[in-house]
């Protein structure tokens, strides 16, 4: 049947060309992912704004350092750790970014380095929404777990209190919270 051959001779063709592009769009979309958002990329460089940027350092944790209580940021007198957690979350929103930065812990201050790498942090994010749920208490601890969302994402860090000697509460940490 010669009009058999010439189909599956043409549908050979067709299919070694399909390949081809498939190929060739993957090799670009791998070429293009290394510019994706959270590398360096050449649309930073150009002072384009990423849809993503990951917090100064790697991998979005602070890392330990000694919790000093005498060093620590104070809850105001006549408010709670859930009251502050709530005020740094709206100070985010606010746009107040130096206050909100002076409201982390010592070790998130570290990690970020100052307040507009901060500021750059979470303007990159696109944070547009906060929640926080109940304080869970327990002898001189308080853990508070605060929620924002991002791009369609949640994402939560759970701060942790402690009373000091003179019954003030002190920022002790900030830690990824589970999804």
């Amino acid at each position: 049947m010669p009009g058999f051959a010439w189909s599956q001779r043409h549908t050979t063709v067709s299919l070694a060309i399909v390949a081809g592009v498939l190929a060739v769009t993957a090799g670009v979309l791998v070429w293009r992912g290394l510019d994706a958002p959270g590398a360096s990329t050449s649309a930073s460089a150009a002072g384009e704004q990423p849809a993503v940027q990951q917090p100064a350092g790697s991998g979005g944790q602070a890392p330990p350092i000694q919790f000093d209580v005498a060093t620590a940021p104070a809850v105001p007198d006549g408010q709670t750790p859930l009251g502050y957690l709530t005020a740094y979350y709206e100070a985010c929103a606010a746009g107040a970014y130096e206050t909100a930065f002076s409201m982390l812990p010592i070790a998130s201050q570290r990690y970020y380095g100052d307040a507009a790498t901060f500021e750059e942090t979470l303007r990159g994010y696109g944070i547009d929404g906060y929640s926080v749920d109940e304080p869970v208490e327990t002898a001189d601890t308080v853990s508070v777990v605060g929620w924002q969302t991002a791009q369609g994402m949640r994402f939560g860090y759970e701060w942790t209190f402690v009373k000091a000697d003179d019954g003030t509460w002190r920022v002790k940490s900030r830690t990824m919270a589970g999804t």
